[in-house]
């Protein structure tokens, strides 16, 4: 079974939940096609700096599992065209996943396409993507530093995201998240937890700063840009509590969090677009503001 891996690291872990989830009740070899990231230098391949399950797909794998094509492109899909066999093996995900349950595959080797942002599937095999979600090789000082001030005290850890949120279409359909909706946020944990500290992430803190109260208890955490988001994406999850974005980084900095206590509070509209249905996204536990 190859997944196809594309997009930051949020999109990253999404697509190899859902890998996992099949191989764990299949008992299929995973492996993950990523040669996207040869082409597009926007986001970087982040899979293998974690302890995950699953191997890099090789050349003659991806020809296996696509034959007739050798590798994804035109082929396969002129492929799925005109043979019905194809439809089984190339799994495209705008065909399925409707319900949010993984797709049930009916032979012995498939090449899965698609995002895959359903929270039923990962939280399927919760415990095992938490322990596999874990770094390799040990965080940079510096990140150890954050991760010991947000441990001295009650924390909540800020999501705000602008970076390709900002380009036009991504307005249209993801647009941005309020600063009422962080006040909301903030005034909604001040009233529940005394003494809390909020840690702001974002990929533009100066825009982060117009849109979450400068005031004591609030803490803007500077990017690094050394290219390691997975390492953001595990302190921020080390917060007690979490106000995401309308974003799959914080989405799962969230279901990182093993706080059994935490508040998780998620944008009532994670989508600007009407015709885009967020129902299957947010878990029905998180709080909606």
């Amino acid at each position: 079974m190859i997944v196809r891996i594309r997009g930051g690291i949020g999109n990253q872990l999404f697509q190899y939940a859902l890998g996992r989830k099949i191989a764990l009740e299949t008992g299929m070899k995973l492996r993950f096609d990523h040669s996207e990231y040869d082409r597009y230098f926007n986001r970087s391949y982040c899979l293998n700096q974690l302890k995950i399950q699953g191997l890099s797909a090789t050349e003659s794998e991806k020809s296996a599992v696509l034959w007739p094509a050798h590798a994804f492109g035109r082929t396969v899909k002129l492929c799925r065209k005109f043979y019905p066999f194809y439809q089984r093996r190339y799994i495209r995900e705008d065909e399925l996943l409707r319900d949010g349950e993984a797709p049930v595959l009916t032979q012995s080797s498939a090449y899965l396409d698609g995002y895959w942002q359903k929270w039923k599937i990962p939280f399927s095999i919760l415990e095992p993507l938490r322990d596999e979600i874990t770094l390799k090789q040990p965080m940079v000082l510096e990140r150890l530093k954050l991760q010991q001030r947000i441990n001295a005290g009650p924390s909540a850890a800020l999501h705000v995201r602008y970076g390709d949120y900002s380009q036009a279409h991504n307005l249209r359909n993801f647009g941005l998240c309020s600063a009422g909706y962080y006040k909301g946020a903030m005034d909604f944990l001040c009233e529940r937890i005394p003494g809390l500290t909020f840690y702001v992430f974002s990929d533009s803190p100066e825009r982060a700063r117009e849109v979450v109260p400068q005031q004591d208890n609030v803490v803007f955490v500077d990017p690094m840009q050394d290219g390691k988001d997975h390492e953001d994406l595990l302190v921020m999850s080390s917060c007690d509590h979490i106000v995401t974005a309308n974003s799959t980084f914080s989405w799962w900095a969230a279901f990182l969090n093993g706080n059994e206590d935490k508040h998780v509070i998620a944008p009532l509209k994670w989508f600007k677009n009407p015709n885009l249905d967020d129902s299957l996204i947010v878990p029905p536990s998180w709080q909606r503001l």
